[in-house]
C-alpha cells in the first residue's frame, strides 16, 4: 500500500470516529448554531438609546420629546422637572439627559436663557456616542432652519468618561472576561484531567467531606483568579489611565466570589462531561453566550428583552456593572454588594449541580 491510500485509510477510520463521536458533532454543529443566533437575534448595536428631558413646564419637555421622537434610535423614558434628566443619567435609568433652561428649547433655540444642556453617560461610549451627536445635530437643525445667526446655545457634558475614550469602556468588562475563561477552563480541565487519571476518586475516599474536598480544590485557583484580575485592573490603571477611585478595594474583594463562581461551574461542566474534550466543548459553551449577552461585547441596553433576561443569568453581567460602577463612576461598596448577590446565587446553584452530577457517576 503506497503513501497516498495509507493517509487516505487513516483518514477514513478517522472521519468514522468522529461521526461517531457526539461531543466533536456539537463543536461543530451546535457552537456555529448558537452563534449565528446570537448575533442574528440578539446583537443590536444600533438599539435605542433611553433620553430623559427636563424642562421648567410640561409643555417644553413635550416640544423637545416630539422633536427627539423624530430622530433614528432615541427613546424618550422621562419627562420632568428641571434637574431630573441628569438624575436619570447619573441614577442609570437613561443615557442622555437633556436639561432645557427657562425659555430656551428646540422649539426656539434663539429665546433667551442659558445654553440647553446635554448630560451624556459616556461609560459606554459605543451606546451614547452617536445618539448624541444625532441629537446635537436635530438642535443645530432647527437652529439653522429658523435663524442665519448661530446661537450659543448648547452644551454637552460628558460624565464619567469626558474624553469619550473607547478604550476606557471595555476594560473593565475586560478585567472579568480575563479572569472568567481562565477559571472556567482551570475549573473544567483539571478535575477532567484527575477524573481521566484516577486521582479524583482516591480524594473522594479520604476521611473529608465532598464539600471539604471541593473547597480545598478551589482555593489555590481562586487565589490565582484574584490575582489575575488584580494584575489586569493594574495595568489598565497604569497603562491605559483608568480612574483608581476608593472603590477599587470593594471591586478587588469581589474577584474572590467571581472566581469560585466559574471554578464551580468548570467542575460541573467536568462532572457531567467525564472526557476533557468534552469539558472544554462544555467551557466554550457557556462562556461564548456569556461574553456576548452579558455587556461586554454589544451594549446590554440594545439587547432584546429575551437576550437580556439570559444575560442577568451570567455572573459576567454583574460583574461588568460592578466593574462600570466603581472604576467609572466612582462608586463603592453599595454597586459592589447588590451585584454579588446574583453571582453569589449562581456559585450556590453551581455547586449543588456539582455535588448532583458528582453523586450521579459515583453512585
Amino acid at each position: 500500500m503506497n503513501a497516498p491510500r495509507r493517509i487516505m485509510a487513516i483518514a477514513a477510520v478517522e472521519w468514522a470516529r468522529l461521526l461517531r463521536t457526539r461531543i466533536a458533532l456539537t463543536l461543530l454543529v451546535v457552537v456555529p448554531l448558537l452563534q449565528i443566533v446570537l448575533f442574528g437575534t440578539a446583537i443590536r448595536p444600533d438599539a435605542a438609546v433611553a433620553v430623559a428631558v427636563a424642562a421648567p413646564t410640561s409643555t417644553d419637555a413635550e416640544n423637545v420629546a416630539k422633536t427627539l421622537r423624530k430622530q433614528r434610535n432615541i427613546l424618550v423614558v422621562a419627562q420632568g422637572e428641571p434637574g431630573s434628566a441628569e438624575a436619570a443619567v447619573k441614577h442609570g435609568n437613561a443615557v442622555i439627559g437633556i436639561e432645557v433652561p427657562e425659555a430656551r428649547s428646540f422649539a426656539n433655540p434663539l429665546a433667551k436663557g442659558g445654553p440647553l444642556r446635554i448630560v451624556v453617560d459616556e461609560s459606554n461610549a459605543a451606546l451614547s456616542s452617536a445618539a448624541t451627536a444625532r441629537i446635537e445635530t436635530a438642535y443645530w437643525r432647527t437652529l439653522a432652519e429658523r435663524s442665519d445667526a448661530a446661537g450659543p446655545g448648547l452644551r454637552t457634558e460628558r460624565l464619567y468618561n469626558p474624553a469619550s475614550r473607547s478604550d476606557w469602556s471595555f476594560l473593565p468588562g475586560l478585567i472579568g472576561v480575563t479572569v472568567m475563561i481562565a477559571m472556567i477552563m482551570l475549573g473544567s480541565l483539571s478535575l477532567a484531567r484527575e477524573r481521566e487519571g484516577g486521582t479524583w476518586e482516591a480524594l473522594l475516599i479520604l476521611p473529608a467531606a465532598r464539600w471539604e474536598v471541593l473547597l480545598g480544590k478551589l482555593l489555590p485557583y481562586i487565589v490565582i483568579g484574584t490575582v489575575q484580575g488584580l494584575a489586569v485592573m493594574a495595568v489598565g490603571i497604569w497603562l491605559f489611565e483608568l480612574p483608581l477611585p476608593q472603590g477599587a478595594a470593594a471591586l478587588a474583594a469581589l474577584l474572590p466570589l467571581f472566581c469560585a463562581a466559574h471554578l464551580v461551574l468548570g467542575y460541573a461542566i467536568a462532572a457531567r462531561a467525564q472526557t476533557q474534550l468534552a469539558a472544554l466543548q462544555g467551557a466554550v459553551a457557556f462562556y461564548l453566550p456569556s461574553m456576548l449577552l452579558s455587556g461586554f461585547l454589544y451594549p446590554f441596553a440594545t439587547l432584546p428583552r429575551w437576550a437580556q433576561a439570559l444575560g442577568e443569568v451570567f455572573p459576567l453581567t454583574h460583574f461588568i456593572r460592578a466593574a462600570t460602577g466603581v472604576l467609572l463612576r466612582g462608586k463603592g461598596w453599595s454597586i459592589v454588594l447588590e451585584q454579588a448577590l446574583p453571582i453569589a446565587a449562581f456559585a450556590a446553584a453551581g455547586i449543588l449541580i456539582a455535588t448532583l452530577f458528582q453523586s450521579r457517576s459515583t453512585g
